[in-house]
């Protein structure tokens, strides 16, 4: 029998991604709020690459670059998710909770309950005068959250997979900060694992950002019966954005962020968001 699980923190889209992910595998399907698009007034895009990630309306954006030769600390991601951070309108303190925008539950009545038209016109009205949204990095390995700690205020968090179950934030970026295909399959059980995947995309109330190197896509479990499922990277970036897509922006590392003195400016990067195909 088909079990439902409403979930109050992410909206319908989100639901709907990780029910096919993860939890139809145990006749599960997540029911949620109605489609909650970040206001303009959250974010501050300097670039049109950061414009594709926050203006799409989507629940969850693929950032994807080429590279196969990081490890336990990425500074392509680093770079990367220091910039998205940059974007988003920053809390001028820290929050017990971690935070949240009240951008949701605004309606031309009073009731709680409208269009999502006129939802989006009077949260862009009103968001000026809300707390900006809380974000936060999850990242498996403790050497990541390292280096994406020293690029960030004091009111960002960046964290481990472990460290945040339980938690959210209105924002999240995943840094999946492996790159090197031979390391991730010695890492199996750490970076191929869906569950913790899973763990890691629902914190957001808002957005999800998944900041991964198209190496992973082509990683898959040793185990015949998750070989089956096909590569698990691979699996969520098809749910997200489809089987052949294109992306909504694409350039280079120097492009997304504004800045040429990287040493990886030159990196290809590109932005997918979600398409909520719908179904499973």
């Amino acid at each position: 029998m088909e079990e439902l699980t409403e979930s109050h923190r992410f909206d319908s889209e989100l639901a709907a991604l990780l029910t096919r992910f993860q939890y139809h595998k145990d006749d599960i399907t997540l029911t949620a709020a109605e489609p909650r698009p970040l206001p303009s007034s959250a974010y501050t895009a300097s670039t049109a690459g950061l414009e594709a990630v926050f203006d799409s309306s989507a629940s969850l954006v693929f950032v994807c670059y080429d590279d196969r030769t990081h490890q336990m600390v990425n500074p392509i991601e680093v770079t990367l998710s220091h910039a998205i951070a940059t974007a988003v309108r920053q809390p001028t303190e820290i929050r017990p909770d971690g935070g949240t925008a009240d951008f949701r539950n605004w309606s031309a009545d009073g009731t709680g309950r409208t269009d999502p038209a006129a939802q989006m016109d009077i949260t862009q009205t009103v968001a000026a005068q809300q707390d900006p949204p809380s974000f936060g990095v999850v990242t498996p390995h403790n050497a990541q959250r390292g280096a994406l700690e020293t690029q960030f205020p004091e009111a960002i968090t960046a964290n481990t997979v472990e460290k945040y179950q339980g938690g959210e934030r209105d924002i999240i970026a995943v840094s999946a900060t492996v790159s090197d295909p031979e390391f991730a399959r010695r890492e199996e059980q750490f970076i191929l694992n869906p569950n913790r995947l899973l763990v890691a995309i629902s914190r957001s109330r808002l957005l999800t950002v998944v900041v991964c190197s198209t190496s992973l896509f082509e990683v898959a479990p040793k185990e015949s019966d998750r070989l089956a499922n096909g590569p698990v990277w691979a699996r969520l970036f098809t749910q997200t954005a489809g089987t052949d897509p294109t992306p909504a922006w694409s350039g280079s590392l120097a492009a997304f962020t504004g800045n040429s003195g990287s040493s990886h400016a030159s990196v290809p990067v590109r932005v997918y968001p979600s398409t909520d195909p719908g179904g499973m």
